[in-house]
């Protein structure tokens, strides 16, 4: 996996694209759109810097949104235009209501539409402005993306040699004693994992309740439209975890989550 790219940001900044983004794409946050506001010319030369700053530039988030859409496609890099082309094709997924709406709001727009939603569950506009990902092939990238587990005989059957080998020595780790140690790795992967289930049904539930609220029904009725969003996301979760680490979410679980969708959901109603 590459690393992420990471970018000093001090306060008062103008743009930034979260590195979930920079991960996928593989370029540096510094030549597309981001920007920062404090030393930044000699260092960064970004879209929004060589364009859309200076003098009686509008400098607000929606000034540089459309200064940005206005640059010819010459003008404006492939990658800056690839991200615009997101944001406009998922409006209704990062818009007040939107399954993503509060992870945009929280600067992790392309985390919550490319790594935690369903390609499926999004609009097809969202769907197909979103990057184009080769095929994953090989044990860490295919089969171990989203953690180890034991592989069923015709996965094996695909590894090359030095996969093959890498995966006998983890079977034989595996089938030892574990370690303080491991144990340790163990419950941090569990926990980590739990804590990124917890938050994409918390994100469903939250725009379901907030779609609810605002076609006139009862705060009632919110509740048990995100209850019923937050049981079939959850649902969706725990199938597709092919490691086996994440558990049924509790009646207890999805209770709560449904009670914080809702604080969400009115707590934005009541600032309009």
């Amino acid at each position: 996996a590459q690393p992420a790219t990471h970018i000093t940001r001090p306060p008062g900044r103008l743009v930034s694209l979260p590195d979930a983004y920079v991960n996928v794409f593989g370029f540096d946050a510094a030549a597309v759109c981001a920007t920062v506001t404090h030393q930044t010319a000699a260092v960064m030369e970004s879209d929004t810097e060589q364009h859309c700053l200076g003098d009686g530039a509008d400098m607000s988030s929606g000034g540089i949104s459309a200064c940005l859409h206005g640059l010819a496609d010459g003008v404006r890099s492939a990658g800056c235009s690839e991200y615009l082309a997101m944001l406009d094709g998922c409006s209704k997924e990062i818009g007040r209501g939107g399954v993503c709406n509060d992870a945009h709001l929280n600067g992790e727009t392309a985390a919550c539409l490319i790594q935690r939603m369903a390609r499926e569950s999004l609009s097809d506009a969202c769907a197909s402005a979103l990057p184009v990902q080769e095929p994953k092939t090989g044990l860490r990238d295919k089969f171990w993306a989203d953690g180890k587990r034991v592989l069923e005989d015709d996965e094996i059957s695909t590894l090359n040699d030095e996969d093959h080998e890498d995966y006998k020595r983890w079977l034989k780790r595996k089938k030892a004693p574990k370690s303080g140690k491991d144990k340790e790795r163990a419950y941090a992967v569990r926990s980590q994992k739990t804590a990124q289930a917890n938050k994409r049904v918390t994100e469903a539930a939250s725009a379901a309740a907030r779609a609810s609220l605002d076609a006139g029904d009862s705060k009632h009725m919110a509740k048990v439209v995100a209850s019923n969003a937050a049981r079939e996301e959850a649902e969706k979760a725990v199938a597709e975890d092919m490691t086996g680490t994440l558990k049924k979410f509790t009646d207890g679980a999805i209770k709560k989550i449904a009670a914080d969708a809702m604080a969400r959901a009115t707590s934005g109603k009541e600032e309009l």
